[in-house]
């Protein structure tokens, strides 16, 4: 049995069907979601988490229904979602922060965790008044804080600089090679794909593609929906 399951879910907002009966499971230990901008990425992890609901279709996590329950339900079930737009306690440290969502499910030592994003240094730090970047590593932080067996991550490079990305996605392929279970929505492709197992792709809603990361690459209809038809036939 996979750790999760996404069976035909479907959800519309007025006459956009923003994910449209899109199904697939885990398998892995980390998987990103891709697609151009308006594929549906953002909202299909919504739903995962339950931020969102399916108007069809079912999500299985641990072999448990969660599709209709709330965010922190599933998370104290252990699929745990981080925001693209950060949001910490902005008047708590970063280590009082991280010691919040060590309570969602168990305590845990966040030393391990401080150590990994890179944030030791500032612990004793204010989180509204670290700089962007370092925000987006607490936003990580916050996620391992509690305990995930899944981690859900939207776009957790996304308004970093170069320098600034490298540093967090080395802490993304150490947790990788320490067993933590990602699934990754990202648009900077060429720096997130190297440390994923397997890529679905969608488009206007539906998956398109779901596969290896070098089979991506070659795929007919992720080169349409990238590069348009033109190109993508040449």
């Amino acid at each position: 049995m996979s750790l999760l399951e996404v069976a035909g879910v479907s959800r519309s907002f007025g006459g956009n069907r923003a994910v449209d009966d899109v199904s697939f499971d885990m398998g892995v230990n980390t998987l990103a979601i891709v697609g151009p901008n308006g594929a549906g990425k953002t909202t299909l992890l919504n739903l995962i988490a339950g931020v969102l609901h399916p108007q069809k279709g079912s999500i299985h996590f641990g072999g448990r229904n969660v599709t209709h329950l709330a965010p922190w339900r599933i998370a104290r079930l252990g699929m745990v979602k981080t925001y693209q737009v950060v949001r910490p306690f902005r008047t708590l440290t970063v280590e009082e922060n991280l010691a919040l969502f060590a309570k969602l499910r168990k305590h845990v030592r966040i030393e391990p965790i401080l150590a990994t994003t890179g944030l030791t240094e500032v612990r004793r730090h204010y989180a509204g008044a670290l700089p962007f970047g370092l925000q987006k590593r607490l936003e990580l932080a916050k996620g391992l804080a509690a305990d995930p067996d899944l981690l859900l991550l939207d776009e957790p490079i996304g308004g970093l600089s170069r320098e600034e990305a490298e540093g967090l996605l080395a802490s993304l392929a150490a947790l990788k090679s320490s067993g933590v279970r990602m699934i990754v929505v990202e648009h900077r492709l060429s720096e997130i794909l190297p440390i994923v197992d397997r890529v679905v792709a969608l488009d206007r809603g539906r998956l398109i593609f779901d596969g290896t990361r070098e089979e991506f690459f070659r795929d007919p209809a992720v080169r349409t929906a990238y590069l348009g038809r033109s190109d993508a036939a040449g």
